[in-house]
């Protein structure tokens, strides 16, 4: 036999084993088309007894390579029904079996059809989310009403924010990380109508892809942003009051042909605001007085807001796996508070010292514009990811206060008129950079890796003046140029590994920053360079069909923010101010959970954080001057302790309950200005959502709420609650939603605290203008396909006034 002859029949047996064989590939999603990773699919040929079995990719995708036959596709994930495809053929040819939707356990394809529509309240594998989108009561809201109504979330009237009882919670705008001082962040939020709001996700123990910002977790706002195919447009107004009016209206476009799309949108709220305030201190006795004295305030504000926000996009895909991306936003608002009321100091005889007429004004305006460019681009079959995200942001701001107190004359005091005028120009600029790669290594394990800098500049001139001899003179003890330079470079590394039954992430992240605080008045700089290590980990056990274990850990920094910084000085009369604190250090948290989930309907958390050097409220009392100062200081430590559990269920067809309940204890320990600090305190918050689908395109909502008392560094935080509901209905083949919505019907949702500080009991009580009742519609016009989005999870950041 020729020598080629036995070649061709030696290389003909070495190809027999590859001959006839084919990939059978798809993608598996869910009942709202999100791609779901980790689902478990298995494919059994036809009279074999072992099938073959892989899991879905980051994407949702699988495939297999097989050899002809008739092969049986099984796929299963945790919480839904099993799906199975029989009589496959795989014959020479690539079988595709294209999108598989895996349905609820216990659901009907039927009701995902007829509804769907996302939960008013989601659980995923690290966060909660709570889909705006789908609750009556958010139109006519703000951003920060729906904040301070989301289950276990607390914002105080400084703006502070705290979660499951811990404070200092990062808060991000679209995956972009913010770093606005509690009262800006709280103006911005009051800005932000809710008809912007897509959902708001808490993340209570992020990974070492985010941030390390925030002790007390994550609050992501994600904005609308959809991309629709064809030309859409979406437009929304309301109108009500409160004790005074407020209305406002927008609308939304986007237009999609071939491989563009552009994105345009604009608000304008007004929201006018009317509040009743006392504060009031009760101070030890002097050695030379025969009795204590006490000081007693009130005063009624009016808060109007004027806002405007407008945003343009441009997208790019120039193929299924490269996509460009270019935007502007801007936020520009009129931020008014006029305070009028008086301030007595008597006596525990009631026999009068002081009295004060006060007449406090404040303007803020706010002009911000960020400029945003980001890319994503995919490679090879198993899509590992690149993307980038490189961002620009020059924030105007301008604070302009005029304090009168009119003393008028008592026994114990001449008349007299005390004046100061404050103004505070300030500009930040931001530079922020990011890359992000993820690389599959198999369909089980996903490397994630990424880098990220930051560098800021601030700018703030606080110009005081006071009257002197009927003259306004420069205060110098009070003013201060302050300048502030921050640079974050940050890298990470995480590695995620799905199995059958259990699933690991474990990651590392490293952030180095260097900043310098320059007091141009008083000729001090503060500088400051540190790098800190972040590790966090997270693995989960599937124990059986419905259940499942998680425990987590993540170690996290709060920074002090410039304001906090700033020793500049601001005056709520001329007996209580606020000021800054210059060596204020960062604080360093350890958290840990352990989760149990039944389904998608009972889930239970435990938790606890360990806080070192933690910052908090500190007040320094001046009893013999009538003095109260407000400031932030590092004391040793804090501790947090809790569980909270969430359930979700449907008592009969038209009715979702959605109940949450927690409870933990917040532990405050240390000293300031040697006088111990020991504030421990259990608390707990329940909540109950609850959604009544009614005949004929209408729909109900019933939410109810309470929180009770709750420790804050030296403050206790008096409890209190909220009933709220609306009705909407839905016309135009579901396309105009008409929405009548009352909020805290029976006047319970009020700001009260109580601190004992320095041999000085104060208490403060804040009569909310919280009682609304608004109406509001919204209307789409155009297609409801969605083209291609991109899929991506970015935590860029900004750090200035009047951000957005």
């Amino acid at each position: 036999m020729p020598l080629h002859t036995k070649l061709c029949m030696l290389l003909l047996l070495f190809s027999l084993p590859g001959f006839g064989q084919s990939d059978v590939e798809g993608v598996v999603r869910n009942e709202l088309t999100e791609r779901i990773s980790g689902a478990t699919v298995s494919i059994q040929e036809v009279g074999k007894a072992q099938p073959k079995q892989t899991k879905t990719d980051g994407n949702g995708k699988f495939k297999f390579n097989l050899s002809n036959g008739a092969y049986t596709l099984t796929v299963s994930f945790q919480g839904y029904s099993t799906y199975q495809k029989s009589d496959i053929q795989v014959a020479d040819n690539p079988v595709e079996i294209g999108i598989i939707q895996l349905i609820p356990a216990h659901q009907s394809i039927e009701a995902i059809q007829v509804t769907g529509q996302k939960r008013l309240i989601e659980h995923k594998s690290d966060r909660m989310v709570i889909n705006i989108e789908n609750s009556i009561l958010a139109d006519g809201m703000t951003a920060l009403e729906i904040l301070q109504r989301a289950p276990a979330v607390k914002v105080d009237d400084d703006g502070n924010i705290n979660m499951r009882g811990k404070s200092d919670v990062a808060v991000m705008i679209n995956g972009k990380l913010s770093y606005l001082t509690p009262k800006d962040l709280a103006t911005l939020l009051k800005g932000t109508p809710s008809s912007s709001l897509k959902s708001i996700e808490l993340i209570t123990n992020p990974s070492a892809k985010y941030d390390a910002q925030g002790m007390g977790g994550i609050i992501n706002i994600q904005m609308k942003a959809e991309r629709k195919s064809g030309f859409n447009v979406s437009v929304n107004s309301f109108g009500g009051a409160g004790r005074k009016e407020r209305y406002g209206a927008g609308v939304n476009m986007n237009a999609q042909s071939g491989k563009w799309n552009l994105m345009l949108g604009y608000d304008h709220g007004f929201r006018g605001e009317e509040e009743y305030r006392n504060f009031d201190r009760y101070f030890p006795k002097n050695p030379p007085e025969e009795f204590s004295r006490k000081s007693i305030q009130y005063s009624t504000t009016s808060e109007p807001l004027r806002t405007n926000n407008a945003k343009l996009g441009l997208d790019f895909q120039a193929n299924e796996k490269l996509y460009f991306g270019i935007g502007w936003t801007g936020s520009f608002g009129t931020y008014k508070n006029f305070n009028n009321g008086f301030n007595d100091i008597l006596f525990s005889n009631e026999e009068r010292i002081s009295n004060s007429l006060t007449d406090n004004s404040n303007v803020s305006k706010w002009n911000t514009n960020t400029l945003n460019f980001n890319f994503q681009q995919q490679f090879g079959s198993q899509d590992h990811t690149l993307s980038g995200d490189f961002e620009f942001l020059h924030a105007d701001y301008k604070a302009d206060q005029v304090l009168l107190s009119d003393f008028q004359e008592t026994a114990h005091q001449k008349p007299f008129l005390s004046k100061r005028v404050n103004k505070t120009p300030s500009l930040t600029k931001l530079y922020v950079g990011k890359l992000d790669y993820l690389h599959h290594l198999s369909n089980q394990q996903v490397l994630e890796v990424g880098w990220k800098s930051s560098f800021m500049n601030a700018d703030n001139n606080a110009i005081n003046d006071t009257l002197k001899a009927g003259q306004m003179v420069r205060d110098m003890q009070t003013s201060n140029h302050f300048l502030y330079e921050e640079q974050i470079h940050a890298g990470y590394v995480n590695y995620k590994l799905d199995l059958e039954e259990w699933n690991l992430t474990a990651g590392l992240r490293m952030e180095q920053t260097a900043s310098l605080g320059n007091q141009l008045t008083a000729a001090i700089e503060t500088k400051r360079n540190y790098l800190n290590w972040f590790p966090s980990a997270s693995i989960s056990k599937k124990l059986g069909e419905r259940h499942n274990l998680q425990a987590s850990y993540s170690r996290r920094i709060n920074r002090p923010d410039y304001d906090d910084l700033n020793p500049f000085r601001y005056y709520v009369d001329a007996f209580v101010f606020f000021e800054g604190n210059p060596l204020l250090q960062p604080e360093l948290a350890n958290s840990y959970e352990l989760n149990y989930g039944y389904g998608k309907n009972l889930h239970l958390s435990l938790f606890f954080t360990d806080v070192s050097d933690v910052m908090t409220s500190v007040l320094t009392q001046i009893p013999a001057k009538n003095q109260t100062i407000r400031s932030r200081a590092n004391i040793e430590g804090f501790r947090n302790i809790g569980a909270s559990l969430n359930h979700s269920y449907n008592p009969v067809s038209f009715w979702t309950t959605i109940n949450n309940a927690s409870t933990f204890q917040n532990h405050y320990f240390g000293s300031f200005n040697q006088e111990a600090i020991e504030n421990k305190q259990w608390s707990y918050t329940v909540q109950s959502n609850n959604i009544f689908k009614l005949p004929n395109a209408w729909s109900f909502e019933l939410n109810g709420q309470y929180n009770s008392a709750e420790s804050d560094g030296v403050f206790e935080r008096k409890g209190f609650g909220f009933v709220s509901a609306g009705i909407m209905k839905k016309v135009w083949q579901d396309k105009l939603s008409l929405k009548l919505a009352a909020n805290d019907i029976f006047k319970t949702m009020k700001y009260q605290t109580e601190s004992h500080s320095g041999s000085v009991r104060m208490n403060q009580h804040f009569n909310l203008d919280s009682r609304t009742f608004i109406f509001s519609l919204s209307l789409k016009i155009g297609k409801e396909g969605k083209m291609r989005t991109r899929e991506t999870d970015s935590s860029e950041q900004q750090r200035v006034r009047g951000g957005s």
